[in-house]
């Protein structure tokens, strides 16, 4: 077990082993005391500089649940911290085309109203998913942060005959894309806010 002290609470980090869809992953175990908030998520799942974060923030959240809040100051404020230009991470995220969907999309995951923004990118034969869900307490925004990322297969073909060890890489490399979609819906199921006693 691993506790963080923050400035907006404890973050207490556990880590289990769970078998999932026929392969074993390390699922860390993400708890914001102060909230009463956690979650899992599979360790090794993303680049390491893009673990999952959970970020708890002032923001525009009149109207919440009806309307989604505005969270791009808290996104160029985390951008920001982790090494991006100021005014780069300022004038990407307020472009109209950062979001997928710039209003958000509203979605009940365990009857806790949250709004998603995501947004995407790719590099070196890759596609990074980012994913942002939001839910209000508190009158503050609490966003919770992770990266998927997703391999180009094409790389592998065309597939060579006889080349066994090509074909077992392009196979693996579909399955392991093919399987993100539920490794997400495991990820969600687990997100949860307890009950204060």
């Amino acid at each position: 077990m691993k506790v963080i002290s923050t400035l907006w609470g404890i973050v207490i980090i556990l880590s289990a082993v769970v078998i999932f869809f026929g392969g074993a992953f390390t699922y860390e175990h993400f708890a914001v005391a102060q909230y009463r908030f956690e979650f899992e998520y599979p360790k090794n799942f993303s680049d390491i500089s893009q673990s999952p974060r959970i970020l708890f923030e002032e923001c525009n959240h009149n109207g919440f649940p009806e309307k989604c809040p505005d969270i791009n100051n808290i996104v160029i404020k985390d951008l920001t911290k982790k090494g991006e230009d100021a005014t780069i991470a300022n004038s990407n995220v307020l472009q109209g085309n950062y979001w997928e969907k710039p209003e958000g999309e509203k979605k009940t995951i365990g009857n806790v109203p949250y709004c998603l923004y995501k947004n995407s990118d790719a590099a070196m034969g890759h596609v990074f998913n980012h994913y942002y869900y939001v839910t209000v307490k508190n009158k503050k925004c609490l966003v919770l942060y992770f990266e998927t990322n997703i391999s180009n297969c094409d790389l592998y073909l065309p597939l060579e005959e006889g080349n066994t060890g090509q074909a077992k890489n392009y196979a693996n490399c579909l399955k392991n894309n093919k399987d993100q979609d539920d490794v997400i819906k495991n990820i969600l199921s687990t997100f949860k806010f307890t009950p204060v006693e």
